[in-house]
């Protein structure tokens, strides 16, 4: 990381962790451009956006992650923090039920 594109007048208009097109340059991170572009306050809003939209994905990642640990009897469920435990299960809870809806809406496409 990072790959970065460029506009016609050379400046850096988007961070990249992959390629996207023949545009595409590879940088270190601390190259003087890359830097420069980090600092950009108009990039601060579109970088924090970035982190936020990612969390949800990190969510996930985190929830797979301890049930696979659990499966593979790496730790117990009970050596978690009661708080921890009580958010894991609400979370485990509203997937379940969205799932159980969204099985229920999709039943229904042939009733009417």
């Amino acid at each position: 990381m990072p790959y970065i594109n460029r506009n016609d007048q050379g400046e850096i208009t988007q961070l990249l962790d992959m390629p996207s097109g023949e545009g595409s340059q590879w940088l270190e991170l601390n190259h003087p451009d890359v830097v420069e572009f980090l600092q950009r306050p108009a990039n601060e809003t579109e970088l924090k956006k970035s982190l936020e939209s990612s969390d949800g994905d990190m969510v996930r990642v985190v929830e797979d992650l301890v049930d696979v640990l659990m499966e593979k009897q790496v730790f117990v469920f009970t050596e978690l923090p009661e708080a921890v435990q009580a958010k894991l299960n609400a979370r485990k809870k509203l997937r379940h039920d969205v799932s159980a809806i969204s099985n229920l809406i999709a039943d229904d496409d042939g009733i009417l």
